[in-house]
């Protein structure tokens, strides 16, 4: 074995380190591409970058739910626990069976324990996919070389940045085609088996958390088993039922986890998996990235200021899922064009169907959307046109494995490499023209890091892609033994840049302030936080505390349907969060709070987050002037003031949406935290005053200051108000943001506001990242009627002691899969109106435990057991047959090399 692994050593220490290499500032720590540190708002600002682009992934996804969620399930795990249920997001929702929360990719969930888990988790995807490459392309028939451009550029391929949430679904991909191969050759010479590692890339790639981009893989296997079946011969049947027998026994092994899920998704809000994902497809300006991946600057970059105030088109690469590059596309051509005198030209006309198909879909050709979504089951649910990319990219990687691998003996004619160059030409000008005038807007926009990236970028990919078309060709003066080598150094390096690139987009390590956290855990017991930025959504879960922020999809559609109906009438229904597609005007979310407080308390929410700098969100303010037009800032020193009169029809403007004033919030700028002292405000409504003061020392910089006011002043209509604002103490400045009215009138930037009636709620944390208040009233998470004398040992179990037969509720979300146990005798666990649980409980005392197994869970569980139990002996009983066969009777000794 190790005689025949030797020659592949260095391709294969090279598929290992190619990685890291790309990532090397991350491994080292010397920049940070931890999605935590944006998302879970719990940093200050990180250091300047170089360029403006993701900083190691693009898709928030990995911070927003990936990140967070597969923790916790590495935390059950590691409890003991299955990571069926998840308590802490929303009001309880499935955990597994949300999919990409990664919670049965065992053993790869459990290193999500650690907060950078998920890179390492990357890493090693990334050499999965460049190793399963590897075999297969050695496997198909060609060179070490080749072999290693192939899965090089599969290991670093656009998907790992734009979609990392989904890197457990398709790194497996390779290990699939690689058992299509094996059965293949195992069926050509009559040999048992050859379909293992079908079972193994199926399997894992369901239990990597990303169905859409295991279903969307799946056709490209589905695409390379037919053009096997129809080269077989006689022998095709045989391939047929290893294929038939690999795919149940791979299927039968996921249903654990693929049971739970479509149960879930049957009983959830799809977003645009419902009906948009159908038709949906890329759109033009897109269209270059495929050859040229650095046409607009460091993939995935974000719209520089100058653009968006320009109000030019959004470059949507949302919707892009990856990208080949020029370098690989000119040998996959190469390969096409030789198909019929080639041996696999069964394989590569195959493939090469499926990528005129797949192309044709994503970016929307009339009428293959349609045909496709009729003949292909659920495909019109799928993000067809972003998540088939790992698949087309494997497809385009392969051929120019065995286009390269071709032409180190047989060159292209010249016919041959004109006829590549003509037709690149053309694609390039297709593609470019029409979206010249956004190309070069978006380099006129750039900064000059970004510029200097856009052409060193796309230089050096056409410059690399002619001087390949010409070694193909024969017409460069290098050896031939060396020609492979110097294709694949340029390939192989354009891939490197391009994925090597991000580390100069991220900043350094962030620095986290954890105080809150420790204050929720020291206070919050069984209730739930809603916040309106920071520590959210679903890192809360991370770090087991409950907050009904949420950022899923699937999600409960009674959840979403009462989030619409009573806490948030504009959420989307895939994110729900302070701050994701508040109105206009609502204050991302405050005003929307301030309406529903007693909907968000009815539902246990004891604690209400907000940055510091925000108004609080149980004020109701008018923002003054209006409109507002930047007039620079005054600065006052220690002892100076500032007022400021508002007229009759400014307060009467105010007076239609308060009634009375007790806060003032004054945008301040404190020179980058140096201002000291405490600012002061008075405010008077003819005779009657108030007054109020805030500190600078803790202050934000260019944020709201909010003072508040003793007594409240009540407004009267056709009154007016006179504002002194005053520097009382300090030794360094702050600066008023000031601002022109439409009458001409310069003035500080202000927020009047009143408090919700009845002091609901106060102020109890503040920190550089986060202020908390507390809702004084708010409903527990057990309860009972009649009123019962309770305790709770935990979410999960609870005493009570009832004079009379009552009912327990639990504000837990009732899912079917819920179990109670009341004294050690099971019990229905009821609906309680929309969402909650409840129980009926007899007179006395009563010990009641709740527990949650998704419908069907036996029954997939033991097909799954079956079908591993089948696996293991369609293993064992081919080799106990080959030891029979390789030792004489009654002999020992090593037998044979396996093959």
């Amino acid at each position: 074995m190790l005689t025949r692994l030797r020659p592949h050593l260095w391709p294969i220490a090279a598929l290992i380190l190619l990685p890291v290499a790309a990532s090397a500032l991350f491994v080292l720590g010397l920049r940070s591409n931890n999605p935590a540190d944006v998302w879970s708002s719990l940093t200050t600002p990180g250091s300047p970058t170089l360029l403006g682009g993701p900083p190691g992934y693009w898709d928030a996804s990995i911070g927003l739910l990936t990140q967070p969620l597969a923790r916790l399930s590495a935390s059950d795990w590691l409890r003991g626990v299955v990571p069926w249920w998840n308590p802490y997001t929303g009001i309880g929702m499935p955990l597994a069976a949300e999919m990409q929360t990664l919670s049965f990719f065992l053993p790869f969930v459990l290193i999500m324990k650690y907060w950078q888990g998920w890179f390492v988790v990357k890493l090693l995807m990334q050499v999965i996919a460049g190793l399963g490459t590897y075999a297969l392309m050695l496997q198909i028939g060609c060179r070490r070389t080749p072999g290693l451009v192939s899965a090089g550029l599969f290991a670093l391929n656009g998907a790992f940045l734009m979609e990392p949430h989904a890197m457990g679904s398709l790194a497996f991909l390779p290990l699939i085609l690689l058992g299509i191969e094996r059965s293949a050759a195992a069926a050509r010479s009559g040999a048992a088996q050859g379909w293992h590692w079908i079972v193994f890339g199926l399997a894992y790639s369901l239990y990597g958390g990303y169905p859409e981009v295991a279903y969307l893989d799946g056709l490209l296997a589905a695409a390379w088993t037919l053009a096997r079946f129809a080269t077989l011969g006689a022998a095709r049947w045989r391939f047929a039922g290893k294929i038939i027998l690999a795919v149940i026994i791979g299927l039968a092994l996921a249903l654990p986890l693929v049971v739970p899920f479509l149960n879930y998704a049957a009983q959830s809000y799809l977003g645009a998996h419902k009906a948009a994902y159908a038709v949906d497809h890329l759109p033009p300006m897109l269209m270059p990235l495929a050859l040229f991946p650095l046409i607009y600057g460091p993939t995935g970059i974000h719209a520089s200021a100058g653009w968006v105030a320009a109000a030019l088109p959004t470059l949507p690469l949302v919707k892009l899922g990856g990208w080949f590059g020029l370098t690989a596309v000119i040998p996959a051509l190469a390969a096409l064009l030789r198909a019929r005198t080639d041996p696999a030209r069964g394989l590569i006309i195959g493939l090469g169907m499926f990528l005129g198909v797949g192309l044709a879909r994503c970016y929307g050709v009339p009428g293959v959307a349609f045909v496709l979504n009729a003949i292909i089951p659920d495909l019109g649910l799928l993000n067809t046109a972003r998540f088939l990319w790992p698949a087309l990219s494997m497809a385009v990687f392969v051929l120019a494995g065995i286009g390269l691998d071709r032409c180190v003996t047989c060159t292209l004619s010249l016919r041959q490499g004109g006829m590549i160059g003509a037709l690149l030409v053309a694609v390039i000008a297709a593609v470019i023209l029409p979206d010249r005038a956004i190309i070069t807007g978006w380099y006129h926009f750039a900064s000059p890091p970004v510029r200097v990236t856009i052409v060193l970028g796309t230089v050096f990919e056409g410059l690399a892609g002619l001087v390949i078309l010409a070694a193909l060709a024969g017409l460069n003066p290098v050896a031939h033994r060396h020609r492979a080598r110097m294709i694949a150094a340029a390939m192989l390096l354009d891939a490197f840049v391009v994925a090597a690139l991000p580390q100069l987009s991220a900043p350094r390590p962030y620095r986290y302030y954890t105080g809150g956290i420790a204050y929720l855990k020291a206070h919050l017991g069984l209730a739930r936080v809603y916040s309106l930025r920071p520590f959210g959504p679903d890192y809360p879960a991370g770090y087991r505390l409950a907050s009904i922020d949420d950022s899923q999809l699937p999600v409960s559609q009674a959840w979403s349907d009462y989030i619409r109906h009573h806490l948030d009438p504009y959420d989307t229904g895939m994110m729900f969060v302070g701050w994701w597609k508040a109105p206009p005007g609502s204050g991302q979310g405050r005003t929307i709070l301030f309406d529903h407080v007693r909907d968000y308390a009815a539902i246990g929410v004891k604690y209400v987050i907000t940055s510091p700098g925000q108004i609080s969100p149980f004020l109701r303010s008018v923002s003054l002037p209006h409109p507002d037009i930047f007039a620079g800032a005054a600065a006052l020193g220690a002892g100076d003031s500032r007022d400021t009169t508002l007229a009759a029809g400014q307060v009467a403007a105010v007076a239609a949406t308060l009634t009375r004033i007790d806060h003032v919030a004054v945008l301040i700028g404190t020179y980058d935290g140096s201002s000291t002292g405490i600012l002061s405000a008075r405010l008077c409504a003819g005779a009657l005053c108030a007054g109020g003061t805030a500190p600078l020392a803790t202050a934000q910089d260019d944020a709201w200051l909010n003072i508040p006011l003793h007594p409240a002043i009540d407004l009267t209509a056709g009154a007016a108000l006179h504002l002194r604002l005053t520097h009382v103490t300090g030794a360094h400045p702050v600066a008023l943001w000031l601002r022109r009215s439409a009458t001409g009138v310069t003035m500080p930037a202000l927020r009047l506001s009143q408090t919700l009636p009845g002091g609901s709620a106060m102020p109890v944390y503040h920190d550089p990242v986060m202020s908390i208040f507390r809702i004084r009233s708010y409903h527990r998470y057990f309860s009972a009627t009649p009123a019962c004398r309770l305790s709770a040992t935990g979410r999960d179990k609870a005493s009570a002691e009832c004079a009379t037969p009552a009912i327990l509720t639990r504000q837990e979300a009732w899912f079917p899969g819920w179990r109670a146990r009341l004294n050690g005798r099971a019990v229905p666990v009821a609906r309680h109106g929309a969402l909650f649980q409840s129980v009926a409980l007899p007179a006395g005392r009563s010990s009641v435990t709740f527990s949650y197994r998704p419908r069907g869970t036996r029954l997939s569980v033991t097909l799954a057991g079956l079908a591993l139990a089948l696996w293991a002996g369609c293993t064992i009983r081919p080799y106990r047959a080959f030891r029979r066969r390789a030792l004489p009777h009654g002999g020992t000794g090593s037998s044979p090399a396996l093959h």
